[in-house]
């Protein structure tokens, strides 16, 4: 199907079940404490990612059917407040499941041009769909790693 690795494309599609059952361990009142003046909380982390989804299936599908691609740049710091983008952590996991088997669907039809057609994103040498893969894994894996740092580590040791 394509030259991404098999490995990679599987932790892709299982990121929302594996990071799930983690966060959901989490103490409810521990989810909104700012660690920092600039810190999101352990929430704002997920309603992140959560958010992006969409977003990055708009990429997804604009770089599979635009025959010159334009990548709009994406700033958090733009969107309105974190904390108010869902009604709840179920929400949140919610619109993460269902527009991951969303973007697997896209993925799992393309064809091996398809994936690796590029794209122009300013802020990247190059991008295409094997590119939106890895980066998507990455992006979601530091965010994941960030909430458990910020939940699990004592004040003194962050920084």
């Amino acid at each position: 199907m394509t030259s991404i690795p098999a490995e990679t494309l599987q932790t892709f599609r299982d990121l929302p079940s594996v990071v799930e059952p983690y966060f959901r361990a989490i103490p409810h009142d521990r989810l909104d404490v700012r660690r920092g003046p600039d810190a999101w909380t352990l929430r704002e982390h997920l309603y992140h990612v959560s958010g992006t989804q969409k977003m990055l299936l708009a990429r997804m599908t604009l770089l599979r059917d635009d025959p010159s691609p334009v990548i709009k740049p994406y700033f958090p710091q733009d969107e309105p407040s974190l904390a108010d983008k869902f009604p709840s952590v179920d929400a949140a996991f919610a619109e993460y499941r269902g527009l991951r088997a969303d973007q697997l669907k896209l993925l799992q039809a393309l064809s091996p041009e398809q994936w690796s057609k590029p794209g122009v994103h300013p802020e990247y040498q190059r991008y295409d769909l094997k590119l939106v893969v890895h980066h998507i894994v990455f992006h979601e894996y530091w965010h994941f790693y960030r909430i458990e740092e910020l939940w699990l580590t004592n004040d003194e040791y962050l920084s």
